[in-house]
């Protein structure tokens, strides 16, 4: 686990980096407080997540930390998908709050209001995987770890808690920025987990025991009362 949870905080590293020099290239300068809000923001709640994955289920950071065989073939357009719309997100957001200031200003209770949806979407997937000790990054049937469905915290509400976090927070993360146009590829990237959960769950149904009478229980996917 040691050595999962140190590449597991090397990709964060990298990852903050990565997101710091699209959000101010695209800006075009680096004295934007808003970027800088942004970056700290995201890289504190994604260090979070990794220090509470190690604290709470530190096989799960081997799992996370490891590629399998048998991850299904929808991943491997789902994913690059995603992180391009999620990036392209942060680059429209950084163009436009940034530089060209094509949303114009926005109301600091919207910006504030922004915030408080993506801290939201952080707090769900910090319970999720609280409570889910299968929370791969991969869709895959885990049964080299005896995988069994889970049923306690936000899975109680919604069987998909995790991609619903992710739907929450990239549409959210224009107006952070004050970006309308960056609304879109948000929009697009949570399209993307929308997609996953179609294909994982059913998936799930036909592969995992007692996840069917799980989802005759719990009947709503992602959204409680919905879908």
């Amino acid at each position: 686990p040691n050595a999962a949870f140190i590449k597991m905080l090397l990709g964060w590293l990298a990852g903050t980096l990565l997101t710091a020099a699209l959000l101010f290239i695209a800006a075009g300068r680096i004295n934007w407080p808003l970027g800088w809000l942004f970056v700290a923001a995201w890289s504190l709640l994604k260090l979070v997540f990794i220090v509470l994955l190690r604290l709470r289920h530190p096989d799960l950071v081997v799992e996370r930390a490891t590629r399998h065989e048998n991850a299904q073939p929808y991943e491997r357009w789902i994913l690059p998908a995603y992180f391009v719309l999620a990036f392209g997100t942060i680059v429209v957001a950084a163009l436009d709050g940034g530089r060209l200031r094509w949303s114009g200003d926005m109301p600091v209770a919207l910006v504030i209001i922004s915030y408080v949806i993506y801290l939201f979407g952080n707090l769900l997937a910090a319970w999720a995987v609280e409570a889910n000790a299968f929370f791969s990054s991969e869709s895959r049937l885990q049964t080299d770890r005896q995988q069994t469905v889970t049923r306690s915290g936000p899975y109680r509400l919604v069987r998909h808690p995790g991609y619903l976090a992710a739907v929450i927070l990239w549409p959210a993360t224009g107006p952070m920025l004050e970006s309308w146009w960056a609304v879109l590829p948000g929009l697009l990237a949570a399209l993307m987990m929308f997609i996953r959960t179609v294909y994982e769950d059913r998936m799930l149904q036909a592969e995992l025991p007692g996840y069917q009478e799980y989802a005759r229980q719990v009947r709503y996917r992602l959204f409680p009362g919905i879908w």
